[in-house]
């Protein structure tokens, strides 16, 4: 199978190409259904002979641009930004009973992220932008960070001390309300730096659907827009706002009671 070649150009005007192990990938894959597709991109090992390159995956999503009939796009977007979350440097580091967050290191990851997400939306329309991601993901992810660090600039305090329980070895009560993490709102822990090891996790085990919906809501995207151009939980997914919302409120339920949280209240 030819795979079509890509039309963007580097500085020198020479078009870039892809690593011809990509090319021999994408030849081998571009007709699998999109359930064989996850579980491969579940193999995290690089020299397992079935891990899907993350170049291959950018290729597949975009080329549901042309036919998107069977709603690939809708399965495979959550899958390539997870891909993306997991090239980034984790933020959170736990020394001792301390954990600290490098806030500036938070801050780069957040603007690559929001600008990956525009970079996808653009793509959806057709041209040339994440060509190079065909090319070297790794590399490009690193350019968008230097990118976003350039953007973010330096901060005075990088990191913040997060004190735990020392008997169990949690945020303490004071932290957690300073966090937000014991307001009323169902999801209020999520934005919890003590927590997110854990709820990444969660998220990760949680049925497909609602799996979905999680990894979009930690990326701020909103349940629904009227703006096209803005992307959307409920257009992605094609789900109106109401199953969308059923479907957090499951995922919200189910990721309280594995991190032990209990119910909300």
């Amino acid at each position: 199978m030819s795979v079509p070649p890509l039309t963007k150009h580097d500085g020198d005007g020479n078009r870039y190409t892809r690593p011809e192990a990509v090319e021999a990938q994408i030849a081998s894959v571009s007709d699998l259904q999109c359930d064989e597709i996850a579980r491969r991109c579940a193999i995290s090992t690089r020299s397992d002979p079935e891990y899907l390159r993350s170049e291959c995956l950018i290729h597949l999503l975009r080329k549901t641009r042309g036919d998107n009939s069977d709603g690939r796009f809708d399965r495979l977007f959550p899958l390539v930004l997870r891909r993306f979350l997991h090239a980034l440097p984790r933020s959170e580091r736990t020394q001792g009973e301390v954990v600290l967050v490098d806030g500036r290191l938070s801050d780069v990851n957040d603007l690559a992220r929001s600008r990956f997400l525009t970079l996808m939306t653009i793509d959806r329309q057709g041209g040339d932008r994440l060509d190079f991601y065909e090319v070297h993901f790794d590399e490009a992810v690193a350019l968008l960070r230097l990118t976003a660090r350039t953007r973010v600039g330096r901060r005075a305090a990088r990191e913040t001390p997060m004190e735990l329980d020392q008997e169990t070895n949690e945020p303490t009560v004071e932290v957690e309300r300073a966090a937000g993490s014991l307001q009323k709102d169902d999801d209020a822990f999520l934005s919890d730096p003590g927590f997110r090891s854990r709820v990444l996790a969660a998220i990760d085990s949680l049925p497909r659907e609602q799996r979905e919906v999680m990894t979009m809501l930690m990326n701020n995207f909103q349940i629904q827009s009227n703006d096209r151009d803005v992307p959307s939980i409920s257009r992605i997914t094609g789900c109106d706002a109401r199953t969308v919302q059923n479907r957090r409120t499951r995922a919200i339920a189910e990721i309280r009671r594995m991190i032990g949280l209990g119910a909300e209240g």
